[in-house]
């Protein structure tokens, strides 16, 4: 729906035709918004060269030479900015008297994240790259609900999850705890040392989760 970017030393939003004409816009401007204000902060999840750093290192290390390694591996990263920059944008969305609504509508988007079947497209070693981050998407949308105590009606995203869950092989599944933990219990104040290294481990899960999937 849309992406902030450098430009020439300047903050660019970019938000599609499709986002402009939806309901979405303002949390999504909010979102990106979100996003500067953690960059111009210097906090460590908005460090540039950190996330180059990590980037470049882990393609590097364990030759991922194929477009969709490097994209998936980006959205991996990607997902713990989104998290730090969702502590901001909720605080802000939810702040007026109609919060309840907001968090409700909070609860719809993040369920529409949430996929329930695995792909089989019978390409073996993509297949266990989209797989993996089908289920680090899944993540994604639960902690983000429960980070922020939005509810999760009739369990319909916790479901989801646990019937892609038994889909896919249970060595596999048995790593979504982590995953979990790990973005729920992300601290507000991190150093860049310690950040790096939790993401560091965090990456190589990812990649181990790659290898059983």
């Amino acid at each position: 729906m849309g992406y902030t970017s450098r430009h020439w030393q300047k903050q660019l939003i970019v938000v599609s035709g499709f986002a402009v004409k939806s309901n979405m816009l303002e949390g999504l401007l909010t979102h990106e918004l979100s996003h500067v204000y953690r960059g111009q902060t210097k906090h460590p999840s908005h460090n540039d060269q950190i996330i180059a750093h990590l980037a470049r290192s882990f393609i590097s290390m364990h030759n991922l030479n194929e477009d969709y390694q490097r994209e998936i591996l980006h959205q991996v990263i990607n997902h713990v900015q989104d998290l730090y920059a969702d502590d901001i944008a909720t605080q802000v969305l939810t702040a007026e008297e109609s919060h309840l609504l907001r968090l409700e509508q909070l609860g719809d988007f993040f369920l529409g994240w949430i996929r329930d079947e695995p792909v089989k497209t019978g390409m073996v070693r993509k297949d266990q790259w989209v797989n993996a981050s089908i289920m680090l998407n899944n993540c994604f949308a639960i902690s983000n609900m429960q980070r922020h105590a939005i509810e999760d009606r009739d369990e319909k995203a916790k479901m989801r999850n646990e019937t892609f869950m038994r889909r896919i092989n249970p060595v596999a599944a048995e790593s979504f705890s982590y995953f979990n933990a790990f973005m729920v219990n992300l601290k507000e104040r991190v150093s860049d040392a310690e950040f790096q290294r939790e993401m560091e481990e965090y990456l190589s899960r990812f990649l181990a989760v790659v290898e059983v999937m």
